[in-house]
């Protein structure tokens, strides 16, 4: 799963939804202040290699284009992210790479 970012045109968008094992953020454009500030209220800061992303904005950005299993791999996924302390304090927003 990856979330692509373009910070100069203040773009989001999911790519490769039903890819459970990876997630990560393709930014181009600007570093991860200037993605937070793309992503608005589906984002925060983390560091400068990493940027939080609502849960809730990644299943918004899937609906309509995911079959009925997707939330599934979804929740073990985000499961997951929770196991290796990937997920913030109120566990609604996961943590990304950004590249």
């Amino acid at each position: 799963m990856i979330i692509t970012v373009d910070c100069a045109a203040g773009r989001v968008s999911l790519e490769q939804p039903d890819v459970f094992t990876q997630f990560h953020v393709a930014a181009t454009g600007g570093d991860a202040a200037a993605v937070v500030a793309a992503l608005g209220a589906d984002g925060k800061a983390a560091d400068d290699e990493h940027v939080f992303v609502a849960v809730e904005s990644i299943r918004a950005w899937a609906r309509g284009r995911v079959g009925d299993d997707w939330e599934v791999g979804f929740g073990k996924m985000v499961d997951y992210a929770r196991s290796k302390g990937w997920l913030d304090e109120a566990g609604t927003h996961i943590r990304a790479h950004l590249e």
